[in-house]
């Protein structure tokens, strides 16, 4: 009998100690909404100001700490590349700066050491008339070419595709190819900025913080008027340092009704316009 009661005193107790914590991470969420909704409200008022304005469907997101990655310009991928588009035995030149220009009867391919591509290639099959057409076309060159990508992203309009990809995880905003079949004489065109491989981090790396509030009001203090700021994504944009080494920057993207923006998140800086 005794048992029972010090059995009830104990399970009274731990009621009594989870009903705590939980109300007590229930305040916790109610005033971190609340001051997320200051916040928003501020930044309404303070962007609105400047004569911008949030979309009413903006939503705000959160800081995110990212770290700065480094990639190894991969000649090997590249070759592999030339050679599923233009064949084995396409001629292969190389300039002083790293370019390196691939050249066969199929077309042409040319690298160069900070990811930048571009190609004109004579297409095997008609030429697409349609968007739709035009997708599905561009999905089969780029998967017999060796173009992969992580969560790939597919757009088209009229007869222009564009394939994106994120990398470890996150969107790179700048690294993207465009297919361009409108030439009407049985080729397409290709340009963009691409990579391969496995980022990685140095020794000497570092973290940065990426604060969306920090990022927009910087934004709409140097941007002048771009109309409605539609979204913010957090991720990263692909650049070259003075030793040619691809390095992959935190960088917030926004999107606004005229375009697309890219904000650094260290220096808070405008990297200029995506679209």
């Amino acid at each position: 009998m005794q048992w029972d009661k010090v059995k009830n005193i104990l399970i009274a107790i731990l009621l009594t100690i989870n009903l705590f914590l939980l109300g007590n991470l229930a305040v916790r969420g109610w005033q971190s909404h609340r001051r997320t909704s200051e916040l928003e409200a501020n930044l309404r008022t303070l962007v609105s100001a400047r004569g911008m304005q949030l979309d009413t469907a903006f939503s705000f997101p959160e800081d995110i700490t990212l770290p700065e990655l480094s990639l190894d310009r991969s000649r090997a991928d590249e070759e592999k590349v030339a050679a599923a588009m233009l064949g084995e035995h396409a001629e292969r030149t190389e300039q002083e700066d790293g370019t390196v220009r691939f050249e066969s009867d199929r077309g042409t391919l040319e690298w160069q050491a900070d990811g930048n591509v571009q190609a004109d290639y004579t297409l095997t099959e008609s030429a697409p008339t349609s968007a739709s057409e035009a997708l599905e076309q561009a999905r089969r060159l780029c998967s017999r070419w060796g173009f992969q990508a992580e969560q790939a992203g597919w757009t088209a309009e009229d007869t222009v595709v564009t394939l994106t990809g994120s990398v470890a995880g996150l969107p790179v905003h700048n690294r993207r190819l465009t297919l361009d079949f409108s030439a009407g004489d049985g080729s397409v065109s290709l340009v963009g900025l691409w990579s391969f491989g496995t980022p990685y981090t140095t020794a000497n790396g570092i973290s940065i913080t990426c604060s969306a509030a920090d990022a927009l009001l910087q934004f709409a203090a140097e941007s002048g008027e771009t109309g409605t700021i539609e979204s913010m994504t957090a991720g990263y944009r692909m650049q070259t340092d003075s030793s040619r080494r691809i390095r992959l920057t935190p960088t917030w993207k926004i999107d606004t009704e005229t375009g697309e923006y890219l904000v650094d998140c260290d220096k808070k800086t405008i990297i200029g316009e995506e679209n």
